[in-house]
C-alpha cells in the first residue's frame, strides 16, 4: 500500500503504486476501490512533491 498527496494536500492511500497526474496521482488499475481518502492533516511528511510513501497495515489481536 502507498500513501499520496495530491497537489490540492488530500491524503489517499492506494492499494498499489500510484503514477503522477497533472494535479493529482492516479491509481492505474483503475478508480473503484483502488483508494481510500484519510484525514488531510495526517502525514504531513507526505507532499505532492515526494514519491509515493509505502506503508504496511497491521491488527492487533482484540484484549492486547
Amino acid at each position: 500500500m502507498f500513501l499520496a498527496r495530491d497537489k490540492d494536500k488530500h491524503l489517499y492511500l492506494f492499494d498499489k503504486l500510484p503514477v503522477r497526474g497533472e494535479n493529482c496521482w492516479w491509481a492505474e488499475s483503475g478508480v473503484d476501490g483502488t483508494y481510500l481518502r484519510l484525514n488531510d492533516s495526517l502525514y504531513p511528511e507526505v507532499t505532492w512533491e515526494s514519491d509515493p510513501f509505502p506503508v504496511y497495515l497491521t491488527t492487533t489481536p482484540p484484549g492486547k
